[in-house]
């Protein structure tokens, strides 16, 4: 019987295996379809177009002073609609050095020294230093394009840096005949390159601009159908150049992503230490005021990053995701993106604070789900609208406010006890239908309508919650 011998073992190669490649490109990482990397990095720098602008606009131009000026104008504002400081302005408010003031003055003072501490830092840079602010802009450009250059060309080592490392010859074996199984039903004559993050904890995956990041809880707690599917959605993800866009808006919001991260890791490291020390001591005092210079420091871009750049990478972002998994769909691994979606849900994130922002970019991962979902016959009867403001609700629901006349339908109960509910606008019982006017009120009550005395036609009235098996309020107990 012939023992089998261990394996020698020998330095990793500096090329790239054979098993997930394709094409000469593979080694690159660049998808085939494009002639060259350049065309490549261009068509993927339009896919957050208007992200990008923004990112321009706020990181290079010097922007987001306007909210320190805002947020030293509203200490500045009170002060001096108290005349404790002097100046001309204090003098708009006529209010006498220790006279009492209201609430409403103070905030006046608040609102006054906001408007006018952001409005004249943006006056400053837009009209008096326009060309300087054009110039600082134009910098900005040429560095988001070499930065966004410099990542793709050295991705692989700066991915070391980070932490990942290439795949062992088992994670290879294991994902080699699924990545290749995916691309053939996916028509890639290319791939991309792939790296492994050692996070046992965590299932997730990400793509890079020419590489795919995978996780070790990845393959811990996703069989192959499961993985075969997150596979497919990643590389989609890689052929659309939707990494490149990421990498792009990133880049041109340098500055705030610099920021931000900054602070954020200031404080997360000021946070174990004050756990361990003790609360009167006077490293936790420092460490406290650490974790408050982290903060003071970052949330600026922490404004811009959640009210700004959130939005409009969403906004393009959350059609893309939804494209990724319809790719994975179309070939066949619908129900199983759907098992995988469901375990990986609770763990995504990012490692720093301008990634953890940019993951929420993501669509909801119950609406991924629905849309992965077959058709119901009884999908119409439970579709939801969308979370949206208009001017139709929002004079709707004025109305609803204003109509507070006793015996109207606010006051009016039905003969159960129980007070009518506007079924589509979502008012809890007891609130007037905001549809209805003063001339639709129901006959006998002090608001009633001419039309409703006289006996014509009347708008539809909502149903009561005594037709809704009971409602969400008890039946009024019987008087005694």
């Amino acid at each position: 019987m012939t023992t089998p011998q261990p394996r020698t073992l020998t330095p990793a190669r500096s090329g790239y295996g054979s098993a997930l490649s394709r094409s000469p490109q593979s080694s690159s990482g660049v998808p085939a379809h494009y002639n060259d990397g350049a065309e490549w990095l261009v068509e993927g720098a339009f896919r957050h177009t208007p992200a990008a602008i923004l990112g321009l606009l706020f990181g290079w131009s010097g922007i987001w002073l306007a909210l320190w000026a805002a947020a030293l104008g509203a200490l500045a504002g009170p002060l001096l609609v108290l005349g404790i400081l002097p100046g001309y302005i204090g003098a708009l408010f006529h209010i006498a050095g220790g006279e009492v003031v209201s609430v409403f003055t103070l905030g006046s003072g608040v609102a006054f020294g906001i408007a006018y501490g952001f409005l004249a830092t943006v006056m400053v840079l837009f009209v008096y230093h326009l060309i300087q602010t054009v110039v600082a802009m134009g910098v900005g450009v040429a560095f988001a394009a070499g930065i966004v250059l410099f990542t793709a060309a050295f991705e692989r080592l700066s991915l070391r840096m980070r932490g990942y490392r290439r795949l062992s010859q088992d994670e290879a074996r294991r994902i080699a005949s699924l990545v290749k199984r995916v691309a053939d039903e996916m028509g890639l004559p290319a791939l991309p390159r792939f790296a492994m993050a050692d996070i046992p904890g965590l299932p997730n995956a990400w793509t890079h601009m020419r590489t795919v990041v995978l996780t070790s809880g990845l393959l811990q707690m996703l069989d192959d159908e499961e993985l075969e599917a997150i596979l497919a959605h990643e590389l989609h993800h890689w052929r659309a150049g939707d990494s490149v866009g990421l990498h792009v808006v990133w880049a041109c919001s340098w500055p705030i992503a610099m920021i931000l991260n900054l602070g954020v890791r200031m404080s997360q490291r000021a946070a174990p230490w004050m756990a361990a020390a003790s609360p009167e001591s006077t490293a936790t005092r420092a460490r406290g005021f650490l974790s408050f210079l982290g903060w003071a420091l970052a949330w600026p871009a922490w404004m811009i990053t959640r009210f700004v750049m959130i939005p409009a990478t969403a906004a393009s972002q959350r059609r893309y995701e939804y494209q990724a998994d319809h790719a994975a769909a179309a070939i066949g691994l619908a129900r199983q993106l759907i098992s995988a979606l469901t375990k990986i849900s609770a763990f995504e994130g990012g490692r720093t604070g301008w990634e953890a922002s940019m993951a929420r970019t993501h669509p909801p991962t119950a609406l991924r789900i629905e849309a992965l979902q077959p058709a119901q016959a009884d999908d119409e009867e439970y579709q939801e609208e969308e979370l949206r403001a208009s001017w139709s609700d929002a004079l709707r629901m004025l109305w609803a406010l204003l109509d507070t006349e006793p015996g109207g339908p606010r006051y009016t109960p039905t003969a159960a006890g129980r007070y009518p509910h506007n079924y589509g606008y979502g008012y809890p019982p007891g609130e007037p239908d905001p549809s209805a006017s003063p001339w639709s009120r129901p006959p006998g009550g002090s608001g009633s309508a001419p039309a409703a005395a006289s006996g014509q036609p009347q708008p539809p009235r909502p149903p009561t919650w005594e037709a809704d098996n009971g409602g969400w309020l008890p039946p009024k107990a019987p008087s005694q």
